[in-house]
């Protein structure tokens, strides 16, 4: 019977040092967290190993995960995977379309979102300011060329082609002119100014036209020279050799006879109040985008999320290496709670740890039981 006692007690003490043992091993493994001390000595094994070792655990994970988790071959490949792309595709297609269907008008976007005010007025700075620049290069890139060059082709002929008109638009101008009492006036006024500052030629003329006023004679000759074909070929002559000269001359020398800092800034503020600004930033989105929402959504949208796919790979290598993962994983694992890292990796591997705990058990009561099997026969 005391054999029976002995074997049993020998086998109980075994099992429950070695499943204590185990249990207090990988209580160990976390606590203490802090170290120990009986007034100036430390207390051996404190803290616990993960504690202990937490800066050489947390550059380890980070190169752990640089070198062999998060790896530049990996992020490609899954870039490259075309279900990948396809998910990206239509998720960045939701999300336009989502956005062109809102009412938020284009001023409301910028000043929520983007804390941008007063867009108009921004705008039409920016787009005057612009434009004046642009002109003032364009002028100075010509400064050495001939007109002609400097202009469209097209519009150099078409305005060449519109001088006979003008000419006999001014023609045209000058017979009702002279036909009209102003003109009348203004001619028979020129003429006696004229005779007055030659004296004796005055009397003479008077003479010889009696009471006839002398503008009255010289109106229908005016008017049959203006009319006369002669006139308006010649005055075409003298347009065209103008006109092809002016086209010939350098650019430099064209703008100088003009103030072009004035015409390119006065142009350009032309031009910028007259563009449909303020009503396209009132203007809601879902408005806006009616003309092109098709398009953008079913051809632009692919289109720009490969190529920003295709480029983000290409410079995956620098954006992994400048953005420090192995540095963050490394902060990240210095700044966590060693409570909750333990209560995570328990409750992960909590029926294993339970295992070895009762392995431990199993282990010392057997050790336990040949112990007192060698006590009996000894």
């Amino acid at each position: 019977m005391n054999m029976w006692v002995t074997l049993t007690i020998m086998v109980v003490v075994g099992a429950f040092i070695g499943g204590l043992t185990n249990l207090i091993a990988i209580k160990m493994l976390f606590r203490p967290f802090n170290t120990l001390y009986i007034g100036k000595f430390k207390v051996p094994f404190t803290p616990g190993l993960i504690p202990k070792r937490r800066h050489q655990l947390a550059v380890q994970l980070g190169e752990t995960v640089t070198k062999h988790l998060l790896t530049a071959e990996g992020v490609q490949a899954k870039i490259n995977d075309s279900g990948f792309r396809s998910e990206m595709v239509e998720l960045v297609q939701g999300e336009v379309k989502s956005f062109l269907q809102s009412d938020i008008t284009i001023q409301e976007l910028l000043k929520k979102d983007f804390g941008v005010e007063d867009v108009q007025s921004r705008i039409q700075t920016t787009t005057e300011t612009w434009l004046a620049n642009r002109m003032k290069k364009m002028l100075e890139e010509s400064d050495s060329k001939e007109m002609r060059d400097v202009l469209p082709e097209k519009f150099v002929a078409a305005c060449e082609e519109k001088l006979p008109e003008v000419v006999d638009w001014l023609l045209n101008r000058g017979v009702n002119y002279l036909e009209s009492t102003e003109g009348r006036k203004a001619l028979a006024s020129g003429i006696d100014a004229f005779l007055m500052d030659k004296g004796m030629l005055v009397n003479m003329v008077s003479m010889f036209f009696g009471n006839v006023s002398i503008a009255e004679k010289v109106q229908p000759e005016l008017m049959k020279f203006l009319k006369h074909e002669n006139t308006r070929e010649t005055l075409l002559n003298l347009l065209q050799q103008e006109y092809r000269g002016f086209m010939e001359k350098r650019m430099g020398e064209a703008v100088a006879l003009l103030n072009m800092p004035d015409i390119t800034a006065g142009l350009a503020k032309e031009i910028t109040e007259r563009l449909p600004v303020e009503e396209y930033l009132n203007t809601p989105l879902s408005t806006l985008g009616e003309t092109f929402e098709n398009w953008l959504i079913d051809e632009l949208t692919p289109k720009a999320v490969a190529a920003g796919l295709d480029l983000f790979g290409s410079r995956l290598d620098v954006l992994l290496e400048k953005m420090h993962l192995a540095k963050i994983v490394e902060e990240q694992v210095e700044t966590f709670s060693l409570e909750r890292l333990e209560e995570i990796i328990i409750s992960i591997a909590k029926s294993e740890l339970k295992m070895i705990t009762w392995l431990g058990a199993l282990l010392g009561g057997i050790i336990g039981l040949f112990q007192g099997i060698l006590v009996l026969f000894l």
